[in-house]
């Protein structure tokens, strides 16, 4: 408990020195995440690097960026993994990220708590998991799914990409199945009972980008993700969410984790509950043995108040050095 409230203080002194608070807050478009991205990769080169590992339906990079000491080598520590805008609407998620990436670079050489963290584990982060839904502020991606109606009711194209991992598939809820072709459950009525923001897909892995996250996390060994995401209030939810019908084995692991999540930002904490299918973090889960959980930041979807988002930061970027650490001491007891 000690070490948390240390790296609590810690947080505010290391927020990076360019950051400027604007009214209203701006949200940086596609275009300024590459340029930003670039920026970084030039000036700490030895400690960051980006690289695709997809390309999206509108032909945009899925990105995913990697701090560590010798980072052009795959070296035996911990690894963690930092994931932003699976919901393109939920802007803060990669704003967050691309803040903490900042202020891990600047920091390396200036703060030995930093440096250990760097040093001691690789930390992956995708800012924007659905770049196509950031540009055009959708909650799904934009490729088309076959819907009647959806060049004349933008709302029904695309896919919720936090819907469409293999967890749960089972588990059939009729708003997940909203789509002219694959239609045993009368679906097409469905989509005018306000459903469609929740289309899952036809199958696990249906799209470009969750294919992406897939390919990533079976080429690494991640111990810890954190999903990013807004409109749900100040909680941290653990799996599962596609049933309460069973716990995750891990669950005082979970919950210790949580806890600790919580002691530093103050938010609430629970199990993401029964009937949300096909989320990242139980796949992580169950299908890997990653601790995965959820972050939801605040509950405004993208917050314009620069004072608010200024705090939000402030106050989460502690967060992200807990994780690693507890990443980095996961590692050692194996």
């Amino acid at each position: 408990m000690k070490q948390i409230k240390l790296l609590a203080i810690f947080a505010i002194l290391i927020l990076p020195s360019s950051i400027s608070y604007k009214q209203p807050f701006h949200y940086y478009s596609y275009k300024e995440m590459e340029e930003f991205l670039n920026e970084m990769e030039e000036e700490y080169p030895e400690i960051m690097k980006f690289y695709s590992i997809g390309k999206t339906y509108g032909g945009r990079e899925i990105y995913v960026v990697k701090i560590s000491d010798n980072v052009s080598i795959d070296e035996n520590e911990a690894e963690v993994l930092f994931m932003g805008a699976h919901h393109g609407n939920e802007k803060l998620g990669y704003q967050f990220l691309l803040y903490f990436i900042k202020s891990m670079c600047e920091n390396y050489s200036k703060n030995e708590s930093v440096a250990y963290l760097i040093n001691n584990a690789e930390i992956f982060v995708v800012p924007m998991v659905n770049p196509d839904g950031v540009e055009n502020n959708t909650r799904k991606n934009v490729e088309p799914n076959n819907c009647i109606g959806e060049n004349i009711f933008p709302i029904l194209k695309g896919v919720n990409l936090n819907r469409n991992y293999d967890a749960g598939w089972n588990e059939w809820r009729p708003w997940y199945f909203l789509s002219t072709t694959s239609t045993p459950y009368g679906d097409l009525i469905l989509y005018f009972l306000g459903y469609p923001p929740e289309y899952r897909g036809e199958k696990p892995f249906s799209e470009r980008e969750t294919k992406a996250i897939k390919n990533f996390v079976e080429s690494r060994n991640i111990t810890i993700a954190i999903d990013f995401h807004t409109g749900a209030g100040k909680i941290i939810f653990y799996p599962f969410g596609y049933t309460d019908k069973k716990k995750p084995k891990d669950l005082e692991k979970f919950i210790s984790i949580a806890e600790n999540i919580s002691s530093i930002n103050g938010y609430d904490y629970a199990e993401a509950g029964e009937g949300v299918i096909g989320m990242a973090i139980d796949w992580l889960y169950e299908k890997h043995g990653i601790y995965a959980l959820i972050i939801e930041l605040t509950r405004n979807v993208a917050p314009r108040d620069a004072e608010e988002v200024r705090e939000i930061i402030q106050l989460n970027l502690p967060v992200m050095h807990y994780i690693i650490n507890r990443a980095i001491e996961e590692k050692g007891r194996i």
